[in-house]
């Protein structure tokens, strides 16, 4: 370990930083950890608040960002050192600056190795430093942040740039109701508003970036250029913070329904580029992450004007990028038209705006109806058949591979294809020139039942839902007697891909999500009993009324009132 901390304007009676309920576990991991992935240490069970200060999801807010070579940077507010490794593994030189000497021993043990690393401990307003950086690195600084720019521009190179990531105050996020108290904490110390943001940096030029859910563990970084859409806004996972008392995502899709600008005033954060000098313009659209992942099949997708590139997040991630290399491979042997190459490392695709085919299918039952739409899907069934290969080999299978206990009759009713590239869904497809291309397909398995690529397609086609229930779509294309296996199947496929750590802070999100739905069944099912009562008792009330009306005529009639006397002399014989 070299000694790289340096305590010179270190002063105990400065060192006000308020502790982290977190802290101590935070410190006992770090020390207790072997290596440098400290990710590891956290189980499935981590509180949200640990996993921010542990986990290298942290570095996506900025992994993607493409820093000069042999620049250097300097960190103010280096917190845990979460982002700190990744500014060392792009920079000659990193310096971190950390106001708590708590906080910075646990950076000088986290990143003991970096030898380009220099931590000074102390309050930035009186350090004085020797040279001027490229970059300058400030994340989640709210107070005092405009002496922190006036700082940074002492220290920062003409032509150099601050990246700063900061709380949005009118954030979804923001708006909660737990209690007083927290909403002034979180709007004044925690969180900045646009318009205050701005008149910091007068006469500076800047640029906006929308993290999704928030700075701390981004799923997708939006840009002014690509704002998220009603088709996208379930894929950027919110995690269930304990603050927060209602469904951010469902919120985000009622603002964007409204108009999809206004995200930009709701964003949970803000990500700035901050510059001197005019702001280099790049072609991003948007930045997304595979945070749900395990290690092992991790990427981001940088999705730009002209072509969208896959890389991996990890060295061990670089193993996934080759077998996606395998894929485009097959579809091309397969005589499949897809828009991915592979170059260098990277999945390249074309970056097109045509219609999807699930464009396609819903143009279909809007325009000719259900039992056209449900023809469409057959065809997509029948092209899948043409071109995967139909094998009848059922010796190896994804069922026996995956442990789904299926009976031989039910295997001998399905159609297994050799080339399982299960996520040929239709959002995956484009069509060009009447023709269908795919792109993104990262999953191949030997022996798949055509009709479990099929039931992924109608499983994952959310705009479909609105016009006819999953369990209508499977009852036409005569496959529901499967769907119990394929559910089993998907799950089973799904817990080899995800890491249960970071899913389970997004599945208590769709558990909410689901019991919520589940609870609206339910009171729709009630109500409509209550209806067939009333109409039951409206159906008594009216019989009982024309009883009623018959007895009084028959009382009134000349007949009755003949045999009055009789009925009397009858009454008093019994």
């Amino acid at each position: 370990m070299h000694n790289f901390c340096h305590l010179d304007y270190y002063k105990e009676l400065e060192d006000v930083k308020q502790i982290g309920e977190e802290y101590e576990e935070v410190r006992k991991r770090v020390e207790n950890c072997a290596g440098e992935d400290f990710s590891k240490t956290l189980d499935s069970k981590a509180r949200i608040k640990n996993v921010i200060a542990l986990s290298d999801v942290r570095e996506n807010i900025l992994n993607w960002y493409d820093f000069k070579k042999e620049c250097t940077i300097l960190e103010l507010n280096a917190n845990y050192g979460e982002i700190t490794g990744l500014l060392c593994k792009n920079a000659k030189k990193v310096v971190s600056i950390e106001s708590s000497k708590k906080y910075a021993d646990i950076i000088e043990k986290r990143h003991k190795n970096k030898e380009n690393l220099e931590l000074i401990v102390g309050n930035y307003e009186n350090i004085e430093l020797q040279e001027k950086f490229d970059y300058i690195v400030i994340i989640g600084m709210v107070e005092n942040l405009k002496q922190a720019i006036e700082y940074s521009k002492k220290y920062l190179k003409e032509d150099g740039t601050i990246l700063l990531a900061v709380n949005n105050r009118f954030g979804v996020k923001a708006w909660i109701t737990m209690n007083e108290d927290i909403n002034i904490i979180n709007n004044q110390k925690q969180a900045i508003s646009r318009e205050q943001l701005e008149n910091i940096l007068q006469g500076m030029n800047y640029k906006y970036y929308y993290p999704l859910p928030d700075y701390k563990l981004p799923n997708i970084i939006y840009t002014d250029n690509s704002m998220p859409t009603i088709a996208n806004i379930y894929r950027d996972l919110t995690y269930k913070d304990e603050n927060v008392n209602f469904k951010e995502v469902d919120t985000y899709y009622q603002i964007i329904s409204n108009n999809k600008e206004d995200f930009k005033k709701f964003a949970n954060s803000f990500l700035l580029e901050i510059s001197n000098k005019e702001i280099k313009e790049n072609d991003i659209k948007f930045i997304a992450f595979s945070n749900i992942r395990k290690d092992e099949y991790r990427i981001k997708t940088i999705v730009k004007n002209k072509q969208v590139e896959k890389t991996a997040v990890n060295e061990k991630s670089a193993k996934h990028i080759e077998k996606v290399k395998n894929n485009i491979e097959t579809l091309e042997k397969l005589g499949i038209k897809t828009l991915d190459t592979y170059k260098d490392g990277k999945i390249i695709s074309k970056y097109v705006e045509a219609e999807t085919l699930e464009d396609e299918l819903i143009k279909t039952c809007k325009e000719q109806g259900i039992e056209e739409f449900i023809k469409q899907i057959e065809g997509y069934r029948e092209f899948l058949k043409d071109k995967l290969e139909v094998t009848k080999d059922l010796e190896k299978n994804i069922f026996t591979k995956y442990k789904v206990e299926c009976e031989e009759e039910t295997l001998n009713k399905l159609t297994f294809v050799k080339n399982g590239l299960w996520d040929l869904i239709f959002q995956n497809c484009f069509i060009i020139d009447n023709e269908w291309y795919f792109y993104d397909q990262e999953w191949q398995e030997e022996n798949i039942p055509v009709e479990y690529i099929l039931y992924r397609a109608i499983l994952y086609f959310h705009e479909s839902k609105k016009y006819i229930s999953d369990n209508e779509i499977f009852e036409k294309l005569n496959i529901s007697e499967f769907i119990p296996i394929f559910n089993e199947l998907d799950n089973k496929i799904q817990e080899k891909i995800r890491k249960q750590l970071v899913w389970n802070l997004h599945a208590k999100e769709e558990l909410e999500k689901n019991k919520y739905a589940k609870a609206r069944k339910e009171l729709k099912q009630k109500e409509l009993e209550i209806e067939t009562l009333r109409k039951e008792i409206e159906g008594l009330i009216k019989d009982n009324a024309q009883t009623h009306n018959e007895l009084a005529i028959v009382k009134n009639s000349l007949s009755w009132k003949i045999t009055e006397p009789l009925r009397k002399i009858r009454s008093k014989l019994k």
